[in-house]
Protein backbone atom coordinates (compact mmCIF):
# COMPACT_ATOMS: atom_id res chain seq x y z
CA UNK A 1 0.00 0.00 0.00
CA UNK A 2 2.09 2.97 -1.51
CA UNK A 3 0.79 6.36 -0.42
CA UNK A 4 1.73 9.93 -1.65
CA UNK A 5 4.14 12.36 -0.36
CA UNK A 6 4.12 16.17 -1.16
CA UNK A 7 5.96 19.03 -0.37
CA UNK A 8 3.55 22.11 0.46
CA UNK A 9 5.08 25.70 1.16
CA UNK A 10 3.58 29.49 0.77
CA UNK A 11 0.23 31.26 1.97
CA UNK A 12 -2.13 28.89 3.54
CA UNK A 13 -4.33 29.04 -0.04
CA UNK A 14 -1.18 28.40 -1.60
CA UNK A 15 -0.16 25.55 -0.25
CA UNK A 16 -4.02 24.03 -0.55
CA UNK A 17 -4.25 24.92 -3.68
CA UNK A 18 -0.95 22.99 -4.51
CA UNK A 19 -2.43 19.93 -2.80
CA UNK A 20 -5.13 20.07 -4.52
CA UNK A 21 -3.81 19.83 -8.01
CA UNK A 22 -1.28 17.55 -6.46
CA UNK A 23 -3.21 14.93 -5.26
CA UNK A 24 -6.74 15.98 -7.39
CA UNK A 25 -7.25 12.27 -8.68
CA UNK A 26 -6.70 10.65 -5.12
CA UNK A 27 -8.87 13.76 -3.71
CA UNK A 28 -11.55 13.23 -5.76
CA UNK A 29 -11.67 9.37 -5.48
CA UNK A 30 -11.81 10.12 -1.69
CA UNK A 31 -14.33 12.03 -1.56
CA UNK A 32 -16.54 9.52 -4.02
CA UNK A 33 -15.56 6.46 -1.69
CA UNK A 34 -16.81 8.96 1.68
CA UNK A 35 -19.94 9.60 -0.12
CA UNK A 36 -20.64 5.84 -0.74
CA UNK A 37 -19.70 4.82 2.52
CA UNK A 38 -21.79 7.19 3.71
CA UNK A 39 -24.80 6.23 1.64
CA UNK A 40 -23.92 2.53 2.76
CA UNK A 41 -24.33 3.79 6.01
CA UNK A 42 -27.61 4.27 5.77
CA UNK A 43 -27.73 8.26 5.93
CA UNK A 44 -29.96 9.12 2.52
CA UNK A 45 -28.61 10.45 -0.61
CA UNK A 46 -25.04 11.56 1.02
CA UNK A 47 -24.68 14.86 -0.86
CA UNK A 48 -27.44 15.80 0.84
CA UNK A 49 -27.11 14.77 3.83
CA UNK A 50 -24.06 16.39 4.08
CA UNK A 51 -25.68 19.69 3.05
CA UNK A 52 -28.28 18.87 6.33
CA UNK A 53 -25.20 18.61 8.62
CA UNK A 54 -23.44 21.82 7.21
CA UNK A 55 -26.77 23.71 7.74
CA UNK A 56 -27.40 21.88 11.31
CA UNK A 57 -24.24 22.63 12.84
CA UNK A 58 -21.86 25.89 13.07
CA UNK A 59 -18.17 24.84 12.84
CA UNK A 60 -17.33 27.58 10.94
CA UNK A 61 -17.47 30.55 13.59
CA UNK A 62 -14.76 28.63 15.68
CA UNK A 63 -13.10 27.90 12.52
CA UNK A 64 -12.83 31.32 10.96
CA UNK A 65 -12.10 32.53 14.83
CA UNK A 66 -8.87 30.23 16.39
CA UNK A 67 -7.89 28.66 13.00
CA UNK A 68 -8.59 30.84 9.64
CA UNK A 69 -5.70 30.13 7.92
CA UNK A 70 -6.39 26.82 7.83
CA UNK A 71 -10.20 27.16 6.21
CA UNK A 72 -8.26 29.17 3.81
CA UNK A 73 -6.35 25.99 2.86
CA UNK A 74 -9.49 23.99 2.64
CA UNK A 75 -10.86 26.51 0.21
CA UNK A 76 -7.39 25.95 -1.77
CA UNK A 77 -7.68 21.86 -1.54
CA UNK A 78 -11.26 22.67 -2.94
CA UNK A 79 -10.06 24.90 -5.81
CA UNK A 80 -7.22 22.70 -6.75
CA UNK A 81 -9.00 19.55 -6.86
CA UNK A 82 -11.62 20.89 -8.66
CA UNK A 83 -14.28 19.59 -5.97
CA UNK A 84 -17.11 21.71 -4.61
CA UNK A 85 -15.80 23.39 -1.16
CA UNK A 86 -18.84 22.05 0.90
CA UNK A 87 -18.12 18.87 0.21
CA UNK A 88 -14.39 18.86 0.75
CA UNK A 89 -15.07 21.06 4.05
CA UNK A 90 -17.45 18.22 4.80
CA UNK A 91 -14.83 15.38 4.95
CA UNK A 92 -12.66 17.47 7.34
CA UNK A 93 -15.28 16.28 9.58
CA UNK A 94 -14.26 12.80 10.22
CA UNK A 95 -15.24 12.66 14.06
CA UNK A 96 -18.17 15.40 13.79
CA UNK A 97 -19.86 13.71 11.14
CA UNK A 98 -20.18 10.82 13.13
CA UNK A 99 -21.34 12.10 16.55
CA UNK A 100 -23.92 14.39 14.30
CA UNK A 101 -25.22 10.99 13.31
CA UNK A 102 -25.82 9.68 16.72
CA UNK A 103 -27.57 13.33 17.71
CA UNK A 104 -29.83 13.15 14.54
CA UNK A 105 -30.39 9.69 13.58
CA UNK A 106 -29.62 7.42 16.60
CA UNK A 107 -26.66 5.87 15.02
CA UNK A 108 -24.17 3.72 17.46
CA UNK A 109 -21.82 5.82 18.90
CA UNK A 110 -18.96 3.37 19.89
CA UNK A 111 -16.54 3.18 17.30
CA UNK A 112 -13.26 1.23 17.86
CA UNK A 113 -10.31 2.89 16.24
CA UNK A 114 -6.92 4.39 17.06
CA UNK A 115 -4.39 3.52 19.51
CA UNK A 116 -1.85 5.52 20.52
CA UNK A 117 1.08 5.83 22.83
CA UNK A 118 4.23 8.14 23.97
CA UNK A 119 6.92 6.73 26.23
CA UNK A 120 9.79 9.63 27.48
CA UNK A 121 13.34 7.55 27.10
CA UNK A 122 15.89 7.90 30.06
CA UNK A 123 18.21 9.94 27.90
CA UNK A 124 15.65 12.40 27.44
CA UNK A 125 14.52 11.47 24.07
CA UNK A 126 10.66 11.01 23.39
CA UNK A 127 8.55 8.29 21.26
CA UNK A 128 5.17 8.91 19.91
CA UNK A 129 3.02 6.84 18.30
CA UNK A 130 -0.23 5.95 16.70
CA UNK A 131 -2.14 3.60 14.71
CA UNK A 132 -5.26 5.51 13.14
CA UNK A 133 -7.85 3.09 12.24
CA UNK A 134 -10.72 4.17 9.87
CA UNK A 135 -13.06 3.04 7.05
CA UNK A 136 -11.48 0.76 4.89
CA UNK A 137 -13.05 3.31 2.16
CA UNK A 138 -9.88 5.21 2.98
CA UNK A 139 -7.76 2.55 1.65
CA UNK A 140 -5.29 4.32 -1.29
CA UNK A 141 -5.70 7.48 -0.32
CA UNK A 142 -3.42 7.81 2.02
CA UNK A 143 -0.59 10.94 1.68
CA UNK A 144 1.51 12.57 3.89
CA UNK A 145 2.35 16.54 3.55
CA UNK A 146 5.61 17.82 4.43
CA UNK A 147 4.84 21.47 5.54
CA UNK A 148 7.40 24.49 5.19
CA UNK A 149 7.69 26.56 7.82
CA UNK A 150 5.79 29.73 7.62
CA UNK A 151 6.70 32.71 9.89
CA UNK A 152 7.03 31.51 13.42
CA UNK A 153 4.93 28.10 12.74
CA UNK A 154 7.69 25.43 12.18
CA UNK A 155 7.49 23.15 9.48
CA UNK A 156 5.62 19.59 10.09
CA UNK A 157 5.15 16.05 8.95
CA UNK A 158 1.37 15.49 8.84
CA UNK A 159 -0.23 11.83 7.96
CA UNK A 160 -3.54 12.25 6.42
CA UNK A 161 -5.99 10.86 3.82
CA UNK A 162 -6.12 12.81 0.32
CA UNK A 163 -7.97 15.80 0.93
CA UNK A 164 -8.32 16.34 4.77
CA UNK A 165 -5.99 18.69 6.48
CA UNK A 166 -4.36 16.26 8.88
CA UNK A 167 -4.74 12.70 10.78
CA UNK A 168 -1.73 12.77 13.08
CA UNK A 169 1.67 14.56 12.78
CA UNK A 170 4.75 16.18 14.62
CA UNK A 171 6.83 19.68 13.92
CA UNK A 172 10.49 20.54 13.43
CA UNK A 173 10.44 22.25 16.25
CA UNK A 174 9.82 18.93 18.39
CA UNK A 175 6.05 19.08 19.48
CA UNK A 176 3.96 15.57 18.06
CA UNK A 177 0.23 14.94 18.33
CA UNK A 178 -1.88 12.09 18.02
CA UNK A 179 -5.39 11.88 19.05
CA UNK A 180 -7.92 8.81 19.78
CA UNK A 181 -11.94 9.24 19.90
CA UNK A 182 -13.72 8.99 23.10
CA UNK A 183 -16.83 8.19 22.15
CA UNK A 184 -18.42 8.16 25.80
CA UNK A 185 -18.10 11.89 26.09
CA UNK A 186 -20.18 15.14 25.08
CA UNK A 187 -19.99 16.32 21.49
CA UNK A 188 -21.39 19.10 20.16
CA UNK A 189 -22.69 20.69 16.90
CA UNK A 190 -20.56 24.07 17.42
CA UNK A 191 -16.83 24.36 18.09
CA UNK A 192 -13.36 24.03 16.74
CA UNK A 193 -13.56 20.29 14.72
CA UNK A 194 -10.37 17.89 15.69
CA UNK A 195 -8.25 18.20 11.95
CA UNK A 196 -8.38 21.89 13.09
CA UNK A 197 -7.41 21.43 16.69
CA UNK A 198 -4.46 19.14 15.43
CA UNK A 199 -3.17 21.20 13.03
CA UNK A 200 -3.10 24.50 15.14
CA UNK A 201 -1.61 22.29 18.05
CA UNK A 202 1.47 21.42 15.16
CA UNK A 203 1.66 25.15 14.78
CA UNK A 204 2.97 25.21 18.52
CA UNK A 205 6.59 25.89 19.42
CA UNK A 206 6.76 24.33 22.69
CA UNK A 207 4.85 21.57 24.68
CA UNK A 208 3.78 24.15 27.05
CA UNK A 209 2.13 26.42 24.29
CA UNK A 210 0.36 23.25 22.66
CA UNK A 211 -0.69 22.26 26.16
CA UNK A 212 -2.05 25.61 27.10
CA UNK A 213 -3.77 25.50 23.19
CA UNK A 214 -5.56 22.75 23.83
CA UNK A 215 -7.01 23.56 27.48
CA UNK A 216 -8.23 26.93 25.60
CA UNK A 217 -9.81 25.91 21.97
CA UNK A 218 -13.44 25.01 22.64
CA UNK A 219 -13.61 21.88 21.73
CA UNK A 220 -16.74 20.17 18.85
CA UNK A 221 -15.66 16.35 19.55
CA UNK A 222 -14.65 13.74 22.35
CA UNK A 223 -10.78 13.08 21.75
CA UNK A 224 -7.98 12.38 23.31
CA UNK A 225 -5.41 14.38 22.63
CA UNK A 226 -1.72 13.14 23.25
CA UNK A 227 1.07 15.96 23.27
CA UNK A 228 5.03 15.04 23.11
CA UNK A 229 7.88 16.58 23.37
CA UNK A 230 11.92 15.95 24.07
CA UNK A 231 11.31 14.94 27.07
CA UNK A 232 7.92 14.99 28.26
CA UNK A 233 4.52 13.65 27.17
CA UNK A 234 1.28 14.78 28.53
CA UNK A 235 -2.61 13.48 27.68
CA UNK A 236 -6.10 15.51 27.67
CA UNK A 237 -9.53 14.04 27.36
CA UNK A 238 -11.53 16.63 25.40
CA UNK A 239 -15.07 17.21 24.86
CA UNK A 240 -17.56 20.15 24.05
CA UNK A 241 -18.04 20.58 27.98
CA UNK A 242 -14.33 20.93 28.95
CA UNK A 243 -10.81 19.07 28.75
CA UNK A 244 -9.34 17.06 31.34
CA UNK A 245 -5.68 16.27 31.98
CA UNK A 246 -5.16 12.54 32.26
CA UNK A 247 -2.44 11.62 34.60
CA UNK A 248 -1.07 8.03 34.29
CA UNK A 249 0.79 6.20 36.20
CA UNK A 250 3.92 6.85 34.90
CA UNK A 251 4.03 10.85 34.20
CA UNK A 252 6.61 9.37 31.31
CA UNK A 253 4.60 6.69 29.84
CA UNK A 254 0.92 7.46 28.59
CA UNK A 255 -1.02 4.86 26.52
CA UNK A 256 -4.53 5.17 25.59
CA UNK A 257 -6.93 3.44 23.19
CA UNK A 258 -10.79 4.32 22.96
CA UNK A 259 -12.07 5.04 26.66
CA UNK A 260 -11.42 8.13 29.39
CA UNK A 261 -8.64 7.25 31.38
CA UNK A 262 -9.08 10.61 33.76
CA UNK A 263 -12.42 8.93 35.18
CA UNK A 264 -14.37 6.26 34.81
CA UNK A 265 -16.95 6.26 32.31
CA UNK A 266 -19.29 3.64 30.57
CA UNK A 267 -21.86 1.28 32.22
CA UNK A 268 -22.65 -2.18 31.43
CA UNK A 269 -24.90 -1.02 27.94
CA UNK A 270 -21.32 -0.71 26.18
CA UNK A 271 -19.11 -3.48 27.89
CA UNK A 272 -18.94 -5.18 24.31
CA UNK A 273 -17.29 -1.45 22.91
CA UNK A 274 -15.04 -1.62 25.97
CA UNK A 275 -13.48 -4.67 25.23
CA UNK A 276 -12.24 -3.79 22.48
CA UNK A 277 -10.78 -0.62 23.67
CA UNK A 278 -9.98 -2.12 26.93
CA UNK A 279 -8.53 -5.30 25.17
CA UNK A 280 -5.98 -3.00 22.80
CA UNK A 281 -4.82 -1.38 25.89
CA UNK A 282 -3.93 -4.07 27.93
CA UNK A 283 -1.97 -5.55 24.88
CA UNK A 284 0.03 -2.14 24.89
CA UNK A 285 0.71 -1.77 28.65
CA UNK A 286 1.71 -5.69 28.14
CA UNK A 287 4.32 -4.64 25.60
CA UNK A 288 5.61 -0.75 26.58
CA UNK A 289 4.56 -0.57 29.97
CA UNK A 290 7.74 -0.94 31.48
CA UNK A 291 11.15 -0.99 30.79
CA UNK A 292 13.37 1.12 28.34
CA UNK A 293 11.11 0.34 24.48
CA UNK A 294 12.94 1.86 21.67
CA UNK A 295 12.21 1.98 17.87
CA UNK A 296 11.74 -1.99 17.61
CA UNK A 297 9.75 -2.34 20.56
CA UNK A 298 7.41 0.12 19.28
CA UNK A 299 6.28 -1.21 15.64
CA UNK A 300 6.46 -4.79 16.97
CA UNK A 301 3.71 -3.28 19.39
CA UNK A 302 1.96 -1.17 16.61
CA UNK A 303 2.24 -4.36 14.40
CA UNK A 304 0.64 -6.79 17.06
CA UNK A 305 -2.36 -9.38 17.16
CA UNK A 306 -1.85 -10.23 20.52
CA UNK A 307 -5.56 -10.42 21.34
CA UNK A 308 -6.89 -12.24 17.74
CA UNK A 309 -10.18 -10.43 18.15
CA UNK A 310 -9.22 -6.86 19.09
CA UNK A 311 -5.90 -6.62 18.12
CA UNK A 312 -3.98 -3.41 17.77
CA UNK A 313 -3.06 -3.81 14.34
CA UNK A 314 -6.06 -4.01 12.04
CA UNK A 315 -6.45 -5.46 8.86
CA UNK A 316 -8.73 -4.68 6.22
CA UNK A 317 -12.02 -6.39 5.72
CA UNK A 318 -14.82 -6.66 3.14
CA UNK A 319 -16.95 -3.51 2.49
CA UNK A 320 -15.78 0.24 2.62
CA UNK A 321 -17.34 -0.10 6.74
CA UNK A 322 -14.79 -1.74 7.71
CA UNK A 323 -12.47 -0.60 9.86
CA UNK A 324 -8.78 -1.07 9.47
CA UNK A 325 -5.81 0.51 9.64
CA UNK A 326 -5.15 3.22 7.43
CA UNK A 327 -1.77 4.20 8.54
CA UNK A 328 0.62 4.66 11.74
CA UNK A 329 3.20 6.92 12.43
CA UNK A 330 6.44 7.10 14.90
CA UNK A 331 8.62 9.91 15.91
CA UNK A 332 11.70 10.32 17.60
CA UNK A 333 11.89 13.70 19.88
CA UNK A 334 15.31 14.84 20.44
CA UNK A 335 16.52 18.99 20.99
CA UNK A 336 17.30 20.02 17.29
CA UNK A 337 16.56 16.04 15.93
CA UNK A 338 13.11 15.19 14.93
CA UNK A 339 12.43 11.73 13.44
CA UNK A 340 9.40 9.88 11.68
CA UNK A 341 8.65 6.49 10.33
CA UNK A 342 5.42 6.03 8.55
CA UNK A 343 3.25 3.36 7.28
CA UNK A 344 0.27 3.54 4.28
CA UNK A 345 -1.87 0.89 6.02
CA UNK A 346 -1.49 -1.59 8.52
CA UNK A 347 2.27 -1.94 9.35
CA UNK A 348 2.61 -5.31 9.83
CA UNK A 349 1.89 -5.36 6.09
CA UNK A 350 3.15 -2.00 4.52
CA UNK A 351 6.03 -1.83 6.62
CA UNK A 352 7.73 1.69 7.87
CA UNK A 353 9.52 4.38 5.48
CA UNK A 354 11.62 7.00 7.40
CA UNK A 355 11.56 10.76 7.26
CA UNK A 356 13.56 13.35 9.33
CA UNK A 357 12.43 17.11 9.86
CA UNK A 358 15.15 19.63 10.69
CA UNK A 359 14.02 23.62 12.50
CA UNK A 360 15.33 26.31 10.48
Amino acid sequence: MAFSAIALSGAPQDRGRAQGVALRPLIQSHLAAWLGALAKGGVGEPEAYVAQMLAATDFVTAIRRHTPDLMAEVEGIAAGAEVPFELLFGLQLLDEEWAHRVRTQAADGKLEKCTSLGIVAADGQTWIGQNMDLGSYTDGHQALLSIAAEGNRPAALVFTVAGMIGLMGVNAAGVGVCVNSLPQLPSAPRGLPVAFVLRRLLQARSLAAACDLVTGLPHATNQHYLIAAPGAVRAFEASAEGVTAYHPPQASRVLHTNHPLAEVQGDAEDAAYRANTVARLAALGARLGGGEPGLEEIKGALCSFDDPQHPICRLRGEGPLSAFTTGSMISALAPGRVGSWVSSGPPSVAGYLAFALADA
